[in-house]
């Protein structure tokens, strides 16, 4: 999303784009909650890491083109994992894998995985189990000598992830064995280079997403991932202030083409969304720059966008990109009166109401359809209202329409915060 407003977990769909999704009963291995054990052989600047209770659904949800993913892990597909990235000039895995749970003989599970390793150029150690330490005996694997000097200082230090401010409130929240958490402030170093470069510009995406949350927790659930933000209680962070938002409800599926390929949806429910930006921006040190911006677009369009925002009574407000191309989207309280495309005189209001991810190159173009307000390019714009989509009695992409505080949706998946949570799922034609 958009850095000026909407949600961070966006950088969640970028790092897991091109992995697999948990396997269905991945959430449901529940014995002694050991995997902190682990936790021990992940330095305390790691960016991300992610535990499972047994390696071989873990590494599923790996970069499949990663080093670390031609090891022949068969022997410890039971075995308890942390895998870390960190950043050492570049980003750089990690593996930990509790040996005590190799499938044959553990001294002779590591030698062997220890010459394949060393085959593939990577580094490895054996630590022996620390009763003082509570941990097990552990393998670490890693392509960066440098990295693997930093793990042992740190299980000689008796440090870890587990100092990190906030990490332990991050491992609270996962309540689980099993769970992926993201350094919000990493999200520059984490996000891949061209991630949704489409969409919205990366440093203001990545510098958002830094902000949004101090960590971002994924657990597995129903094929999916349960989301949970984690970080302080102020308004600077926009997980508290979109979460402080009552659910409003969402229409967006109505209007969507047949070939969308990207769609975000901001329910709106005044004067709730209004105050709660107000306050993100005066916590964020920008409140005089945003008033500023509408003042300047009240000078340049003669209206106000905030007396536009309110006599339309704006409901909801999206994004969509679809192969005719990409446009903005304002659905009032009463459905707008058909019109053809026309030049817009509300050119920025959107971006500048409801944030930088519903930003366009080009948004001189203004029409109506289904009750909406459409913005964009000329063809752009024109092509959306062509578009082809799903008949009266065809099915819909099923998005949630109730009970929403935001919705994005790709063909392959779509992340929902609604009432109960963020759920992240994968869509069933996948």
């Amino acid at each position: 999303m958009c850095k000026r407003t909407i949600v961070a977990v966006l950088l969640l769909l970028s790092l897991l784009a091109g992995c697999g999704n948990p396997a269905p009963k991945a959430g449901a291995v529940r014995e002694e909650r050991r995997t902190p054990e682990l936790l021990a052989a992940v330095p305390s600047d790691a960016l991300a890491v992610l535990c499972f209770d047994r390696c071989a659904e873990g590494m599923r949800l790996y970069d499949s083109t990663s080093v670390l993913a031609q090891l022949n892990l068969s022997a410890f597909k039971n075995a308890r994992m942390a895998l870390s990235l960190c950043y050492n000039g570049s980003l750089v895995p990690v593996l930990a894998l509790d040996c005590g749970r190799a499938e044959a003989d553990s001294a002779s599970a590591v030698s062997i995985l220890r010459a394949q390793a060393a085959q593939l150029r990577l580094h490895t150690d054996f630590f022996p189990a620390d009763k003082e330490a509570g941990r097990p005996g552990l393998i670490v694997i890693t392509p960066s000598e440098a990295q693997l000097t930093a793990v042992r200082r740190h299980l000689g230090g008796y440090a870890s992830i587990l100092d990190a401010p906030g990490f332990r409130s991050a491992l609270t929240a996962a309540a689980s064995s099993n769970f992926i958490i993201f350094r919000n402030s990493g999200a520059e170093r984490l996000a891949p280079k061209g991630w949704l470069q489409d969409y919205f510009p990366r440093r203001s995406l990545t510098a958002f997403l830094s902000t949004f949350a101090d960590w971002t927790v994924l657990t597995p659930k129903d094929g999916g991932f349960a989301i949970r933000p984690v970080c302080g209680a102020g308004d600077s962070y926009y997980a508290n202030i979109l979460g402080s938002l009552p659910p409003a409800d969402s229409r967006l599926e109505t209007i969507l083409p047949r070939d969308t390929r990207f769609a975000m949806t901001l329910p709106v429910s005044n004067p709730q969304l209004r105050q709660a930006v107000e306050r993100y921006q005066d916590a964020s040190v920008r409140l005089t720059r945003y008033r500023q911006a509408l003042d300047g677009l009240k000078d340049a369009a003669g209206k106000d966008p905030l007396l536009w925002e309110k006599e339309l009574d704006i409901r909801e407000v999206a994004l969509v990109r679809f192969d005719g191309g990409t446009v903005a989207l304002a659905r009032p309280a009463k459905a707008a009166t058909e019109h053809e495309p026309a030049a817009n005189t509300r050119r920025g209001f959107l971006p500048a109401l409801y944030g930088s991810a519903f930003a366009l190159p080009d948004d001189n173009t203004a029409a109506t359809y289904g009750g909406w307000h459409v913005f964009g390019a000329e063809n752009d714009v024109r092509a959306f209202l062509e578009a082809e989509r799903p008949g009266k009695d065809e099915p819909r992409i099923g998005l949630p329409g109730r009970g929403c505080r935001f919705l994005l949706y790709q063909p392959e998946k779509t992340l929902a915060w609604g009432r109960k949570g963020i759920d992240l799922t994968w869509n069933s034609t996948q």
